[in-house]
């Protein structure tokens, strides 16, 4: 009795033992890339290139009551205010509401500010006044030196004077006063210890940091009468979090308005020695400098090869901006370099991470359903109207088979209507309300969206939440039938396809920029101007390409095959790359590691269409594609066989 109950014991060991060493190991994590405001007060959302004022995430909430405030600041702890009353205020922040004492009479005041234990202000006639703090009373002694708003930096006082900022060095008997550079006329001011902030009549909030070579203003906010109503008449900076005094003398506290819904999601597979990482991460796109950035630190700090790791876009036009769109409105040139690498870069590498530390034996189920969530929004260029409905899921269970975690995988732009209050609400679109329906009805810890080949799919509804609750339904569904086991080896790859383009001439580009000269508030014409600069620079510069190249990633996940494609991949490319491959489990991503413009075939470059013409100019690209684009690329990842 004792041999046989040993005996079965050593089968189950052996049984056990068998599983984990033959098993995928997998492990998950989320992790929320929605901006705070220990990054950035404010941020420029992507997708869109209308409005031409743009679209900037910065709400306000009132924190109380009237006290008809003129001039704001805070320092140590608390604010100090003067009111229109000649009232000198100190206020704490109780919850989220403020405490206020009368600590007194002041002069009446227009601006504040606090630097090296003492008070700086502006008088009704713009004189600069040095105030002491005693007994939580101020006296004040006037100052050289005139303006209409005021901050200071780093030990420096700043003041706006006409459309010039004028930097102050403070000594005992006078403050010596230089240009550092223009500036937009600024009513008020404030700072972060970081960067100065300041906002002009027409109700538009600007940053920037003087340098040696003066400073370059970039705008981040504006009323824009559906998430900022207000009126910005003074600025203060109290623990991270911006504040603001309206037209009435009511202070607000400034936050993003946002569905707090944005993540970078990582899914990390192992078996055989080799890890395979695969990371879903809400923003419109990304260039290929942040994808290196992040796949070099996971190869640092964990040895998995840059080729290993896929990062995707799910391509949410109600992101911050992550990416350079040199063409687009002033605003959107350049991402907020904290919001970038503070939380959109870190979160990437610290999802690989977590993800890779709580891995565990798993087993791997494929399928492939349909979804109907999109149609291609160029139907009247095409009258065949291509959709690549497929929906390919992926379902992970743990060593005892129950359910883990849900990848699903189809094609279609994350936008909804441009309009109202959603416009300006950071939002990671359809794909989150879909991950949480999943995520609630499988009782899975974790599920991810991955975008295919969606470049001109649009959702059918202008409700993204119904998209997105279509789709749930959908990946329901096709997880109730086919499910087939993944078995084998890991393996991966990374592929360039340089494809040929055909540059515009120096006089070409000239003649276009003199076409669509002069014609302020047309965006289209405003953006040709900006293309036509760019490219006049680069053959200044030598910098002309005449290649795009296009990353084609590779992961074998057993007998499951991932291709990722870099750029907006139009529908076609995902039934061409998996036809290359007939019978077996092919998904096709795109806006993988790079999104740096449209991957469009030729009907779309025919007909002229955004996809095959106007986008490159919104991309800041040197030319169209050939006409053979598609077939390049197909005969490419066919002879790579990967």
């Amino acid at each position: 009795m004792k041999k046989r109950f040993f005996t079965g014991l050593a089968l189950c060991f052996s049984a056990a033992a068998s599983f984990a060493q033959e098993s995928f190991q997998t492990g998950t994590a989320t992790v929320h890339i929605d901006p705070d405001t220990s990054a950035v007060y404010s941020a420029a959302l992507a997708g869109y290139g209308v409005p031409r004022d743009g679209r900037f995430s910065l709400t306000w909430q009132p924190v109380s009551p009237p006290r008809k405030i003129t001039a704001l600041t805070a320092s140590g702890g608390y604010f100090y205010a003067g009111t229109q009353d000649g009232e000198w205020l100190s206020g704490t922040m109780s919850g989220d509401s403020v405490q206020w004492t009368n600590a007194g009479k002041t002069t009446a005041l227009q601006a504040l500010t606090a630097m090296q234990g003492r008070l700086y202000a502006l008088n009704a006639a713009g004189d600069i006044l040095e105030g002491s703090l005693r007994n939580g009373k101020v006296q004040w002694r006037v100052r050289n030196g005139k303006g209409t708003a005021l901050a200071q930096l780093h030990g420096k006082l700043y003041a706006s004077s006409g459309e010039t900022l004028l930097e102050g060095t403070v000594s005992s008997k006078t403050i010596a006063w230089r240009k550092v550079g223009e500036a937009p006329a600024f009513t008020c001011m404030a700072d972060n210890n970081r960067e100065l902030y300041g906002m002009d009549a027409q109700d538009r909030m600007w940053t920037g940091v003087p340098g040696p070579h003066g400073v370059s203003w970039r705008q981040v906010g504006r009323k824009n009468g559906e998430t900022w109503k207000i009126g910005v008449r003074q600025l203060a900076v109290m623990q991270q979090a911006l504040y603001a005094v309206d037209e009435h003398g009511i202070l607000h506290k400034g936050s993003h308005k946002t569905a707090n819904d944005l993540t970078a999601r990582a899914l990390a597979i192992r078996k055989g020695g080799k890890t395979a990482v695969i990371v879903g991460i809400d923003v419109c796109g990304f260039n290929a400098t942040l994808g290196a950035a992040v796949k070099n630190a996971i190869a640092k700090s964990r040895k998995i090869p840059p080729s290993a790791i896929l990062l995707n876009a799910s391509h949410t036009h109600f992101a911050p901006v992550t990416q350079t769109w040199i063409t687009w409105g002033d605003f959107y040139h350049f991402p907020d370099s904290n919001y970038l690498n503070k939380v959109v870069k870190a979160g990437v590498i610290r999802a690989i991470e977590r993800a890779l530390d709580n891995m565990a034996p798993s087993q791997l189920y494929f399928t492939r359903g349909s979804t109907q969530i999109g149609h291609n929004r160029r139907a009247a260029a095409n009258p065949d109207q291509p959709y690549d409905n497929v929906l390919d899921v992926l379902r992970i269970t743990d060593a005892q088979d129950k359910l883990k975690t849900v990848l699903f995988l189809t094609g279609c732009h994350p936008v909804f209507r441009n309009a109202d209050e959603e416009s300006y609400t950071l939002s990671a679109n359809y794909p989150a309300v879909a991950r949480k329906l999943v995520e609630e009805r499988t009782a899975s810890a974790n599920a991810m969206f991955i975008q295919g080949c969606g470049g001109d799919i649009n959702p059918r509804s202008a409700d993204h939440r119904q998209t997105g609750s279509d789709l749930a339904a959908d990946v329901m569904h096709t997880l109730d039938s086919g499910l087939q086991r993944v078995d084998g080896d890991i393996s991966f790859f990374l592929d360039t396809i340089n494809i040929p383009v055909k540059p515009w001439s120096a006089d070409s580009i000239l003649r276009f920029r003199q076409a669509n000269e002069g014609k302020t508030g047309d965006v289209e014409a405003e953006k040709n101007v900006r293309w036509a600069n760019l490219m006049l620079q680069r053959y200044q510069n030598n910098a002309v390409q005449n290649f795009l190249p296009e990353y084609v990633q590779t992961l074998n996940i057993g007998n499951w095959k991932l291709v990722g494609l870099s750029r907006e991949a139009v529908t076609e490319y995902g039934k061409g790359i998996r036809a290359i491959w007939p019978g077996r489990r092919v998904s096709v991503a795109g806006y993988c590691n790079d999104v740096s413009s449209y991957l469009p075939v030729a009907w779309h470059i025919k007909a002229g269409v955004y996809e095959g013409f106007g986008s490159f100019f919104w991309y800041g690209q040197p030319g169209l594609p050939p006409l053979d684009i598609y077939d390049r690329i197909i005969d490419a990842v066919r002879q790579k066989n990967r």
